[in-house]
Parts: structure tokens; C-alpha cells; sequence
């Protein structure tokens, strides 16, 4: 899979397009999908502002506030089944849940790199037992990358 990456120079990741790539891998077997289904895909990661993420935030899903990952399917009719998606950070809210939660601000970042890919991958936490799922199969990401309890 292709993965571009905006605005990550800015935030200083120790994370690269290759350790991001592994990472999605992991999310893809947890899925139960096939790693060479992706093969040809394309997917977008960037980092935006708490400003920024409100106003996505709030055009798209009618919330009024920064939220720390917003996820993004793209018209598989127009893209020809190349582009999975966008995932959005706002890296300045993941610090802050990083330092609240207590969790190192790296794995704070690839939890939400996996919880937006899961999005992408149509999970979703509506109700009680998708939400049950999806925490689930990020408890086991995180899991097997050595990057601590998410949760």
C-alpha cells in the first residue's frame, strides 16, 4: 500500500512511511482481510491543527469541536478502487490524551492511526457491541506492534 503522509515533518515522528505501513498491515490480518488486496491501494495520512480538526469536524459531522481523528472514504467509483481513504490527526489533541491518559505520545499516535484505518475498514463504535469489536481488535493491534494497552 502507498501511504502519504502531510505534515509529519512538522510533528518530528520517529514514525516512518514504512513503520506506518507495518503497523496498517497488522490492522489488515486483524480485520480478517488479505494484506495483497491492499497492494495497489493508496491512503492519505496528515496532521492538522485543533483548528483545523474543528472545522472538518464540524462540516462533516456536525460537532462543533476538535476531535483527535476524523477518518475518510473516498467514492470507490471515482477512484477506481486505488484510493482507501484520508485519516486526519490532530496531533495536538493526541499530546494532550497522550499526557492525560498516561501513555507515551508515540502510542498514542499509532492508536489512532489504527482507529481511524479500522474506520476506513467500515468498523465503527455506534453501538455497544461494535464498539466491543473494534476496541477488541485495537487491544490486539497495539498488542502485537509492543505499543502498550490503548485503552
Amino acid at each position: 500500500m502507498k501511504i502519504f503522509l502531510n505534515n509529519f515533518k512538522k510533528l518530528n515522528s520517529p514514525m516512518s512511511e514504512n513503520q506506518i505501513s507495518k503497523i496498517l498491515n497488522r490492522v489488515i490480518e486483524a480485520a480478517g482481510l488479505k494484506i495483497e488486496d491492499f497492494e495497489n491501494k493508496e491512503l492519505s495520512i496528515s496532521c492538522v491543527s485543533e483548528e483545523e480538526s474543528k472545522v472538518l469536524n464540524k462540516k462533516y459531522r456536525g460537532k462543533n469541536k476538535p476531535t483527535n481523528v476524523l477518518s475518510f472514504n473516498v467514492n470507490e467509483h471515482l477512484t477506481k478502487n486505488l484510493l482507501i481513504g484520508d485519516i486526519i490527526l490532530c496531533t495536538e489533541i493526541i499530546k494532550k490524551e497522550a499526557k492525560e491518559y498516561s501513555k507515551n505520545f508515540e502510542n498514542r499516535l499509532k492508536h489512532m492511526i489504527i482507529h481511524g484505518f479500522l474506520h476506513l475498514l467500515s468498523f465503527n463504535h455506534e453501538e455497544d457491541h461494535e464498539r466491543i469489536k473494534m476496541e477488541e481488535l485495537e487491544k490486539i493491534i497495539m498488542n502485537k506492534i509492543s505499543a502498550g494497552e490503548p485503552y
